[in-house]
């Protein structure tokens, strides 16, 4: 979230910025003129040109020039987790900008100062797109290691396997399918499965073909048989079998109470929702959440199972 935004002249020969601390990530651009930090440790600065810095929160710190400069100033709550792979311990970044830059950066000022003035829903796209940007500007002379830690691969890895049978669940793919599309075994995609949601594939993508159920049921007036087949589930009872398994009630009864239509249910059915307290909350709220991502007990201890229709 941007919270603060500045640019144009400033003239810290006349004024200087005391030492003092920030709420947020202060990212700090000259555009022209020469401009340094001030610190209370009493580290000495020589007089930069072009130049952009990145101050932790609660860094201490100032600035002086000797003349007048153009700078641009963003302060954001947050910045990607990335920078923290690379952050110094002495509490700041700095990178000397290239002419492209430059512009970059002021244009990057101009387009988000009516944003900053009076923000929309797309702000928050356009905020989130310029701490990136900036972002890049200080890491561009990084190394980065080729090889992605075990988690990113996997979470990437199981999010492609996720998103390939999203796209086929009228087709009702097998395990063995699914990893062929993202080209590992399926004994290694249930590893994956495992460390990242700490279940099953098989279980993980019942729990995604119930959400597409859910979806419908309470958003169409589509026949069971047809839902069901959408959803990737082989017949209508057996989406009835799975349903009541899952939340203690069936379809039928589920989409009367989302779509406001109670009467329609017997009075004792009412009475058995309410009672399960969850299913009920979900009931009525016709809120469906993905999985939490989380690392498994203990994934190796687990046998595979066989390959089956997920």
């Amino acid at each position: 979230m941007l919270r603060y935004l500045a640019s144009g002249p400033k003239d810290f020969a006349q004024s200087p910025m005391v030492v003092s601390t920030r709420f947020n990530w202060e990212f700090y651009a000259n555009l022209t003129g020469r401009l340094r930090p001030t610190l209370p440790s009493g580290r000495a600065f020589s007089l930069s040109g072009p130049r952009l810095w990145l101050f932790a929160p609660q860094t201490a710190h100032g600035w002086e020039s000797t003349a007048e400069m153009e700078r641009v100033v963003f302060h954001f709550s947050s910045v990607p987790d990335i920078l923290h792979s690379f952050w110094p311990a002495c509490g700041y970044m700095e990178v000397r900008l290239k002419r492209g830059e430059i512009d970059q950066l002021r244009e990057l000022a101009a387009s988000l100062e009516p944003h900053y003035r009076a923000p929309t829903p797309a702000s928050f796209l356009l905020f989130q797109r310029a701490v990136l940007d900036l972002c890049l500007i200080l890491l561009r002379d990084r190394q980065f290691d080729p090889n992605l830690p075990l988690e990113t691969v996997a979470v990437e890895r199981v999010e492609r396997a996720i998103q390939w049978y999203l796209g086929r669940l009228e087709e009702r793919p097998t395990l063995d399918a699914v990893a062929d599309a993202v080209h590992i075994s399926p004994a290694h995609l249930r590893r994956q499965f495992h460390y990242v949601y700490g279940k099953s594939p098989h279980a993980v993508l019942t729990h995604l073909r119930l959400e597409k159920a859910m979806e419908m049921l309470g958003s169409t007036t589509d026949k069971l048989e047809v839902i069901a087949r959408k959803s990737g589930f082989n017949s209508a009872s057996d989406l009835c079998r799975v349903f009541h398994r899952q939340h203690n009630v069936y379809p039928k009864v589920w989409r009367a109470f989302v779509s406001g239509e109670e009467r329609e249910v017997k009075d004792d059915q009412i009475r058995r929702i309410i009672a399960r307290g969850g299913s009920s909350r979900n009931v009525r709220s016709h809120e469906t959440s993905t999985q939490t991502v989380a690392r498994p007990k203990s994934a190796a201890a687990r046998k595979p199972a066989r390959t089956r229709k997920v």
